[in-house]
């Protein structure tokens, strides 16, 4: 494809100019519109991201939602790079503010036995929801071990949506002062009516 081609095959911004005054204006309104729905949609989206923010607060602490995101950029190479990096400087500057910090190299080896690897590996893979897929021999004892910490990261993950649901619905369904069914309805006459 030549410039000439490609330049023309591009509509770029304004190349609606030659369009009559009409055209324009059933096209300003057509966008008017998309832009007011998409700015609709983003609100929801920011009050849910709000809302959800403070649920971790709430759960994981003022340092949860970095917890959160640290979690998600460690999953890449360069991410976990960056994070090392982020360490490291922090370490950096908290030894220049006189704080005693251990400085050898080695300091963060994991240096946990495969089987307990393993086992981590799977319980974090069960606590994010992950099918069972086992990187490793099922008939060996690192393999027994990753589908034993799934097994507990899956318990542990249902238990705890099923504690926070419950303690939802416990906030949603409270009795009136003095116990009393908020649903039990007197008629006229003073005699109580089923629900």
């Amino acid at each position: 494809m030549t410039k000439s081609k490609a330049k023309a095959a591009a509509a770029g911004e304004g190349h609606n100019t030659d369009l009559a005054e009409k055209d324009r204006k059933v096209l300003f309104f057509i966008n008017r519109k998309d832009w007011l729905e998409a700015m609709t949609a983003k609100k929801a989206a920011d009050a849910k991201v709000k809302q959800v923010g403070k649920a971790i607060k709430a759960d994981l602490g003022k340092y949860g939602l970095d917890q959160i995101k640290a979690y998600e950029q460690a999953q890449t190479p360069e991410g976990l790079a960056e994070l090392k990096a982020r360490r490291d400087a922090d370490l950096q500057a908290m030894r220049f503010a006189g704080v005693p910090v251990n400085t050898q190299l080695d300091i963060f080896l994991d240096r946990a036995p495969l089987t307990e690897r393993a086992y981590t590996e799977g319980e974090e893979a069960g606590l994010r929801g992950d099918t069972l897929a086992n990187p490793y021999n099922e008939a060996s004892t690192e393999g027994q071990e990753f589908a034993r910490g799934w097994h507990d990261g899956q318990g542990a993950l249902f238990a705890g949506i099923k504690k926070k649901q419950e303690t939802a619905a416990d906030e949603l369904i409270k009795a009136a002062d003095g116990d009393e069914d908020p649903f039990d309805f007197e008629d006229e006459d003073g005699e109580e009516q089923a629900a």
